[in-house]
């Protein structure tokens, strides 16, 4: 059974003239969609790149795919990071990816754009079926294919973890959609099987059996001819439909539980008091950012409120409160399922992130949770446009929808690209979020690493070190503190952060590799041995420790046990930099400089492994 009342194709009320094909409305804004983001293909690999994807041996080789599933991945990368994501489709996305264009971040690039686009197609098809109106599915299709806000995930390789997840969602969704027309078991199976797909990319897909429960019960399985539901028996009907993703939910919970041990895991102590008083400006930073997306960046300075305050509380509660009021005041106007339901599809996917205490501290907002919650804003914005639709036509369109539209396609489109250009390379990233948020902890130490990777040490030593005058337990900014002075050649102070940034976070194999390297070059050989095991022990299959290490056993003479270390470096990373050198010259010892070749660990990112 069809869920909206069919209308015409291609054609609007007011207007004699039919609208052009939906084929060339939807193929123009997917034009328009790869043009914007075009020239993220000659960007680099950036931010969590760098540990996802450069670093992360498990993405360079098909045998590890299944542990992809066993779990345990993010927190081999990220330790420092509480155990909260079981995201194997994510992992096996970079894998496909490696395996296709190796380390050539042009097509990495590609597919991210290409990925978003397949979204946008996706949430056409939504809308199409939402609404019965091409009109208004293009018109979603093209807000939500080209909002500013969408920067971090197209322009950002690991930003393609929400255009995943997504991508499944929409999906599972369109298969519900159709379950309606006939054939429920059929399709409802696939949208399940979809379902999962999303859940095993991120675990905010627990919210799809939710949207699908508003949806039948918002829109009933009533048509022309079916007399009026009652609520109660839709809200049955409804519930009923949301069952059905039950198995899947129950056994991705089972193995989510297994393998974490929960659920999620706090990262820091937030009490409850705190979350609700938080919560009102975390919502609006998301409304105001999509209505008036300026400024954007990776990072933005939001803080948490442990006590009522009517700037930062009140203020965003009372614009909350009139945005909805809008809503309902315009609501028949525009279509009041189709507006009761936008909002919810803006709401329910966002309640995951309000849950603040699962992420990292001072890192509340990022524009990538907005992506799947803006197509029902991009809906409500597309049932007031068409409002336009009325008049002459000019090239097929009423006037006024025609220079509204190229107006505000225009608007966005510079918008993004941009926020996007901010994207092209590290230092861009971070000299940009320092612009936006200068107060921000984790936008300086981001920003002092770029400065510091420049040598551009006069500018890098000091912000750290007003960093840790305010937050002396910073570990970050001890270590890459740590690395500045091995940098200058101030070795003493160097192990002194070093040695400080293990006592509060003695999971870091960095850290230990750096010890080990300045170990080596005050002829303290068994102690570079000792750091080295160390930071092999915390990721076993890391080429570069394995190579370290390898190169200190050389030092030590040991070459029998060095030569295995190279051969399991480059087993693990065929054309390892200097390993095969080494590996073919180990009957010797190397000079000072020679052993350290290759093995340098650079500044650590403040990768918050918040996705």
């Amino acid at each position: 059974m069809n869920s909206v009342r069919k209308k015409a194709p291609g054609f609007v009320a007011g207007v004699r003239s039919p609208l052009p094909s939906e084929r060339v409305m939807l193929g123009t804004v997917l034009c328009l969609t790869a043009l914007v983001y075009a020239a993220t293909l000659r960007f680099e690999f950036v931010y969590d790149d760098q540990t996802q994807i450069l670093r992360n041996t498990m993405v360079h080789s098909w045998r590890f795919v299944p542990r992809y599933f066993q779990g345990g991945e993010w927190q081999d990368l990220f330790r420092f990071a509480a155990a909260n994501y079981y995201r194997p489709f994510n992992f096996l996305w970079f894998r496909v990816n490696d395996a296709v264009f190796g380390l050539r971040p042009m097509g990495w690039h590609a597919t991210a754009v290409l990925l978003h686009i397949l979204v946008t197609v996706l949430a056409y098809g939504v809308a199409r079926r939402l609404t019965g109106r091409p009109l208004v599915a293009a018109l979603t299709a093209l807000t939500f294919a080209i909002h500013p806000m969408k920067h971090e995930v197209v322009a950002w390789v690991s930003g393609t973890t929400e255009s995943l997840w997504s991508a499944f969602f929409f999906a599972s969704f369109l298969a519900y959609l159709k379950s309606r027309d006939g054939r429920r078991a059929l399709w409802m199976t696939i949208s399940a099987l979809l379902f999962a797909g999303g859940l095993l990319s991120k675990e905010t897909a627990i919210v799809l059996p939710a949207v699908v429960f508003a949806h039948a019960w918002i829109y009933g399985s009533r048509t022309e001819e079916d007399a009026p539901e009652s609520i109660w028996n839709r809200m049955r009907k409804a519930a009923g439909l949301a069952m059905l993703y039950a198995p899947v939910t129950a056994a991705y919970l089972a193995v989510r539980l297994r393998v974490l041990h929960g659920f999620s895991h706090p990262q820091v102590s937030v009490p409850l008091r705190t979350v609700l008083f938080t919560a009102p400006s975390v919502a609006f930073f998301y409304l105001r950012h999509w209505l008036l997306p300026v400024q954007t960046s990776e990072a933005y300075s939001l803080s948490t409120w442990p006590a009522f305050n009517f700037l930062h509380v009140g203020g965003p509660i009372l614009g909350l409160v009139l945005l909805c009021a809008l809503l309902w005041l315009f609501r028949n106007k525009l279509g009041q399922r189709e507006v009761v339901f936008g909002a919810i599809w803006m709401i329910a996917p966002l309640l995951p992130v309000l849950d603040i205490a699962v992420l990292p501290q001072g890192d509340l907002v990022h524009d990538r949770y907005f992506y799947l919650p803006s197509f029902g804003a991009s809906l409500i914005l597309a049932l007031a446009l068409e409002k336009l639709a009325h008049g002459a036509p000019v090239f097929g369109y009423p006037r006024r929808l025609l220079l509204t539209t190229v107006v505000l396609a225009g608007l966005l489109a510079y918008g993004t690209a941009n926020a996007a250009s901010y994207w092209r390379d590290q230092y861009s990233l971070f000299e940009h979020a320092y612009k936006v948020a200068p107060n921000d902890v984790f936008v300086r130490v981001n920003y002092a690493i770029e400065l510091g990777r420049r040598g551009d040490y006069a500018q890098a030593f000091p912000m750290l070190q007003q960093v840790l005058k305010e937050q002396p337990n910073n570990w970050l900014a001890n270590y890459n503190l740590g690395r500045i002075c091995y940098e200058v050649g101030l070795l003493p102070m160097s192990e002194t952060y070093l040695e400080r940034t293990v006592q509060l976070n003695p999971d870091i194999p960095e850290t230990y590799l750096q010890l080990g390297l300045i170990d080596i070059k005050t002829n303290r050989l068994v102690l570079a041995e000792e750091n080295m095991r160390k930071a092999l022990a915390r990721r076993p299959e890391e080429p570069t420790f394995l190579f370290a290490l390898g190169v200190t056993l050389k030092q030590e003479n040991n070459c029998d046990e060095a030569r295995k270390k190279f051969a399991r470096a480059l087993s693990l990373e065929p054309g390892f930099p200097h390993a095969q050198e080494q590996l073919d010259k180990c009957s010797g010892t190397a000079t000072g400089k020679a052993a350290g070749a290759g093995v340098e660990p650079g500044m650590a990112s403040a990768a918050a492994a918040s996705r």
